[in-house]
Parts: structure tokens; C-alpha cells; sequence
């Protein structure tokens, strides 16, 4: 009974272990990142500025986060606009809507805004 209880145990372990890795995987897509933006309630919030060096087309530093397309940070931008509270927040700090080039999510639900 007991290696039946311990296999069940493992099995259940792996199963969360995999939905987990699942959901952090998606929560930086551009999809994942959107979603998270317009219902963000501002708890747990940074904002960082980058700059474009040498011109390679991708706006901000490629060793802080991942570079976006144009249009993930059109989608980040109007995901930010429709979320008043947090539009004011970034504003609070200096943020324009319009200088901003990412965002990321970290594990404990909070969020990176990438701005130039």
C-alpha cells in the first residue's frame, strides 16, 4: 500500500509541477502578458528605463528582458490604456503610455514595465 501511495504521490507532484511550468511559460507571451495588464491592480509594481543601443531595431537592453515587436508593445500599450488605475500609477512615476517598450511578469504576480 505504501509504494502505491508514493507512486500516486509522485504522479500528482509531476502533474502540478508541469501545470505550473505551463502557466509561467504563457504569462510573458504577448496573449499571457495582455491578459495580465488589463486586470492588474498595481500591487506589486516596477518600472525600469531602458535605451536602444547600436540600433539593431529591437527597443531596449536584450539582457534585461526579451525585445518585442512593434506590435506585442502596441498590444502592451493599449493593454495598459485600459486599465485606468494603473495607467495613473505609471503616470505617478514619470511613465508615459507612449515611452513604453515591454513588460514582464514575474512569479509572484508582479510587473516590470519597460520604459524610454
Amino acid at each position: 500500500m505504501n509504494r502505491v501511495a508514493a507512486i500516486a504521490s509522485a504522479v500528482a507532484t509531476l502533474a502540478f509541477a508541469d501545470a505550473s511550468r505551463a502557466e509561467s511559460l504563457d504569462m510573458n507571451t504577448p496573449s499571457g502578458i495582455e491578459r495580465t495588464l488589463r486586470s492588474f491592480s498595481g500591487g506589486n509594481l516596477d518600472v525600469r528605463q531602458v535605451y536602444d543601443h547600436g540600433g539593431s531595431g529591437n527597443i531596449g537592453d536584450p539582457k534585461s528582458f526579451a525585445a518585442r515587436s512593434v506590435n506585442d508593445i502596441q498590444m502592451i500599450r493599449a493593454a495598459i490604456a485600459v486599465n485606468k488605475p494603473l495607467v495613473h500609477q505609471l503616470n505617478a512615476r514619470g511613465v508615459l503610455l507612449g515611452n513604453i517598450v515591454n513588460a514582464d511578469q514575474a512569479a509572484d504576480g508582479g510587473i516590470t514595465v519597460y520604459y524610454r
